[in-house]
């Protein structure tokens, strides 16, 4: 078991909590960020039955002080970071006509400035200990194209290219920075899209019909691919996009 610490942002719920969980598995203590107090608790607690130290941050990954609130929390409490999963994300449907300047922004300050303002926070600390690892959540809608998704679709693209040229950046410090491209993962984000679309039954269906094994993916298997990525046996990997998509990208 090792005393490293690895923090997640959307580590309530989805992705994120699976993260944690895999991570805790593995002997981490974890910080878990979102929004959702309630769940942030129950995660908490969930990760602390495992056996290892966890610690609850109620924070707004698009708002400065909150985030750096959450860095100092994670200081005092377990002194290091040695792995920072950029997870938390909002989708919004619309095409560029349909969605409001309101949305767009604040799907932007999410989804990319929230990593800019985690990254900000946490990587100082892997650059002190020379070594760390950081992993951002993309989406195969930043390669695939489905319809009215266009400030989503924007913005998960972008993080392949703000993965690249964070890695090229950090290399120097012995961080690495590697991104995970998730397809239909049967998450709380997802469910709720499919629930909103018109026909939810026919939507899930087409979803499954985007894998070469016709169904959704887990977050475990997500999260799988999120530890080995920030494992020493990913030493010489940074800079990459791993799919995690059932071969979306390939059909």
């Amino acid at each position: 078991m090792s005393n490293k610490v690895m923090i997640v942002s959307g580590g309530a719920s989805g992705l994120g909590l699976a993260a944690a969980e895999k991570f805790a598995r593995n002997g981490y203590n974890i910080t878990l960020i979102d929004v959702n107090e309630q769940k942030g608790k129950q995660a908490e607690e969930k990760i602390k039955g495992m056996g290892v130290d966890a610690v609850f941050c109620l924070c707004d990954i698009s708002n400065k002080e909150q985030v750096q609130r959450a860095a100092q929390i994670t200081k005092d409490r377990f002194g290091r970071a040695d792995v920072l999963i950029n997870n938390a994300g909002l989708e919004v449907r619309g095409s560029i006509l349909q969605c409001a300047e309101d949305d767009w922004v604040r799907l932007y300050d999410i989804n990319l400035k929230g990593i800019y303002y985690m990254s900000n926070a946490f990587v100082p600390g892997m650059v002190a200990q020379k070594k760390g690892a950081v992993v951002n959540t993309g989406s195969i809608l930043g390669y695939r194209t489905v319809p009215e998704r266009a400030a989503y679709s924007s913005s998960k693209g972008a993080i392949d290219t703000l993965t690249r040229t964070m890695a090229f950046d950090l290399a120097p410090h012995n961080v690495r920075v590697n991104c995970v491209v998730p397809g239909a993962i049967d998450t709380p984000l997802l469910r709720g899209s499919i629930n909103d679309s018109p026909n939810p039954a026919e939507t899930e269906k087409v979803l499954g019909s985007k894998s070469v094994f016709g169904r959704m993916g887990t977050p475990e298997e997500v999260a799988n691919v999120m530890y080995f990525l920030a494992s020493d046996e990913a030493s010489f990997v940074t800079g990459a996009a791993y799919f995690v998509d059932g071969g979306w990208s390939i059909m």
